[in-house]
């Protein structure tokens, strides 16, 4: 299970709108209209958003410029106005945000004033007809921003996909991992502070290859949203660790290609290496050359070691074929330390040194772009082997990661 925290900062939503509302927001320029008066209503100051309960409120400063027609003359006034929002978040089932803003009033900041004369201006009609008109730019504005920045649907859609595709999480050891999810959902939305803080939550089933990259999944449609009730920022994920034989082979001929091994006056050297796997057993062909010229073949079953937390390959020893066919022509290499040096060397997960592979996780997880607007930053505390078995083309290691993983959402974060 993967908890992945994702917050909204406020914030930034207010720089947003106020970068999409600038200058004039309304203006009625028709003094002949009904309503005998020329409206100017412009953007006085910033807007800033404040958090209430599980609502967005805000106020718009306006500065207003009117003319109102008396009949006998025309008069001009100045005045600000304050008009007051609040914006309600829901998400629907296809992921998509959606909001619903609404009117809460208006607070006059300087009653309009004549610039000349003594007429009382209707004040509250004013302000009634500055709210309604210029309602419908502000919220659409609003909802508008809100939708742009906070775009859930791609967001998650996006990460949906990713998750099917390898992940080169280990350059160093050829290292790859597929989450696989099986299951998405999302914590309702809360308001905290200065943010607006949810949770996706994901059940997969992960897999990590470590030779050649595998081939991609191709993913299933994003399923519906279901609400959760209960999230962390923490993840503990059990990996089915695949390390093809072809890698093992690599790794081994690294360590044993080359070598010879003498007993008295007669030498062999490895010429190369293969590795296959027959029942819960791994088999090592050892190619020689020198004094012997063939193959020579030795099982053993690779076990987990807690101690030394790495994979070991247990009790290798000549096959019964091979034994009985040295012993009657090659009797010599049964006495050679030639067994014993594969022995020490098929160890090979030592090679797999599991503070260095959690370091390439981690180097990876403190900033991995997962797309151009979707970072993920995590910890990875704890990397474990827990057990090891075969199949037929690879050695089948489970591996546990314990750690902490934020989605980080530009813009928003």
């Amino acid at each position: 299970m993967l908890n992945i925290p994702v917050d909204i900062d406020v914030r930034e939503l207010e720089k947003s709108l106020n970068e999409q509302l600038k200058g004039l927001l309304y203006e009625d320029d028709d003094i002949r209209d009904g309503d005998k008066m020329m409206i100017r209503a412009v953007k006085r100051e910033n807007i800033r958003l404040s958090v209430d309960s599980n609502l967005i409120k805000y106020r718009v400063p306006l500065a207003l410029w009117i003319k109102y027609d008396l009949g006998i003359s025309k008069v001009e006034a100045d005045g600000d106005i304050a008009l007051s929002f609040k914006t309600a978040f829901d998400i629907s089932r296809d992921w998509s945000v959606t909001t619903k803003t609404e009117i809460e009033g208006y607070d006059w900041l300087e009653k309009p004033r004549l610039k000349m004369g003594s007429f009382n201006l209707p004040i509250s009609f004013i302000a009634d007809l500055v709210l309604k008109n210029s309602k419908s730019v502000i919220t659409r504005n609003i909802d508008q921003v809100v939708r742009e920045q906070f775009n859930l649907r791609n967001m998650v859609q996006d990460a949906w996909k990713q998750m099917f595709q390898p992940i080169l999480v280990s350059e160093a050891y050829n290292t790859w991992l597929t989450v696989n999810p099986q299951f998405i959902g999302m914590a309702p939305l809360q308001m905290k502070g200065n943010k607006i803080a949810g949770a996706i939550m994901v059940e997969g089933k992960p897999q990590v290859r470590i030779g050649q990259k595998p081939g991609a999944i191709t993913p299933p449609p994003l399923p519906p949203l279901q609400i959760i009730r209960e999230t962390g920022d923490d993840f503990t994920l059990h990996i089915n660790t695949e390390i093809t034989y072809e890698e093992a082979e690599r790794l081994a001929k690294a360590q044993l290609q080359g070598q010879t091994f003498s007993q008295g006056r007669r030498s062999v050297s490895i010429q190369d290496i293969e590795l296959y796997g027959q029942g819960d057993k791994i088999v090592v062909n050892t190619v020689l050359t020198g004094s012997y010229k063939g193959s020579i073949y030795l099982v053993g079953k690779p076990v987990y070691n807690p101690a030394k937390n790495a994979i070991d390959v247990e009790s290798l020893d000549y096959t019964l074929d091979t034994r009985s066919f040295l012993a009657k022509s090659a009797g010599w290499l049964l006495k050679s330390a030639i067994k014993k040096k594969i022995e020490e060397n098929m160890n090979f997960l030592l090679e797999y040194n599991l503070r260095e592979m959690q370091a390439q996780f981690q180097q990876q997880l403190s900033n991995y772009k997962v797309t151009e607007k979707i970072t993920l930053k995590g910890e990875l505390h704890e990397l474990g082997i827990q057990n090891a078995y075969l199949s037929q083309e690879s050695i089948i290691v489970d591996l546990a990661l314990k750690g902490k993983l934020n989605v980080l959402v530009k813009g928003l974060n």
